[in-house]
């Protein structure tokens, strides 16, 4: 089994129009996947991520920091989830099921991976 990660995208504003009722029942839904994939052996991990950062380069004999964001576009990073998976499509199906996809999208990945092919 290797380890991959869902980066959870979404727009500032993707959630900020439910009422707090059902901002509830999609936190419940959020914690029910990650309970049913506990339950099947695989529990994941994560967490949400903080808006504000800072982005660290070297360049020019020293370090240059600037403050976040890190990129231009209209999706921001929120958070990270890690599952188990035998391969990039059963990663793909573990994520299908994940309530943000009501409201972003999520990025797959396997971890420990490095290259650049397609």
């Amino acid at each position: 089994m290797a380890n991959f990660v869902g980066f959870l995208r979404g727009t500032e504003d993707a959630q900020s129009h439910l009422s707090p009722d059902e901002a509830q029942r999609t936190l419940e839904r959020y914690i029910r996947w990650s309970e049913d994939l506990e339950k099947a052996g695989n529990p994941p991990d994560g967490g949400g991520l903080s808006f504000r950062g800072r982005v660290v380069r070297r360049g020019g004999g020293g370090l240059d920091v600037t403050d976040g964001p890190f990129v231009e576009g209209t999706e921001i990073l929120g958070g990270f989830i890690t599952v188990e998976a035998t391969d990039l499509d059963e990663a793909e199906k573990i994520f299908s099921s994940h309530p943000h996809l009501d409201f972003g999208s999520i990025e797959v990945r396997k971890i420990g991976e490095q290259g650049c092919e397609p």
